[in-house]
């Protein structure tokens, strides 16, 4: 059996992939750059549907400003049910996730899928990602109101 020092690591490091999984929806929607980044390893691979691989910084911070973000334009993205498997500083996540958008009736899904992520723990000891995958399993077209990309 685990020590208690070992379970409370693990709790810890679930806790951290958690916050870098959230920030990695907050700061896309509302537009913030800097803790966008933040969530990447420098050699991170990043996969959208509308835009392929996107691979180290350069690549991903170019994604970043391509994407739509608030107040230009309002979405969300909810991750739910990540599965968590942590191995030393290295772990997997799969999660589900949706985006929420405004249309003319009022809010509705404008897609839903599938997150496949590597995380690794840097050297200032936070969780980043390594690659992420969102595997898209349905879309629909952006609303007359330019709910963007």
């Amino acid at each position: 059996m685990p020590t208690l020092e070992q379970r409370l690591r693990l709790l810890e490091d679930e806790s951290a992939i958690q916050q870098t999984l959230h920030a990695y929806a907050h700061c896309l929607d509302y537009g913030d750059e800097a803790g966008f980044m933040d969530c990447w390893h420098p050699d991170a691979t990043l996969h959208w549907a509308s835009r392929g691989a996107q691979k180290g910084h350069a690549a991903i911070r170019e994604g970043f400003r391509w994407h739509t973000h608030a107040p230009a334009v309002y979405h969300k993205h909810f991750l739910v049910e990540p599965r968590i498997n942590v191995d030393g500083d290295r772990a997997t996540v799969e999660s589900m996730y949706t985006r929420l958008d405004r249309y003319e009736s009022g809010p509705e899904f404008r897609s839903f899928g599938r997150y496949r992520d590597t995380l690794v723990r840097c050297a200032d000891g936070k969780w980043r990602f390594m690659e992420r995958h969102a595997d898209q399993e349905a879309r629909r077209a952006p609303s007359a109101s330019g709910a963007g990309r």
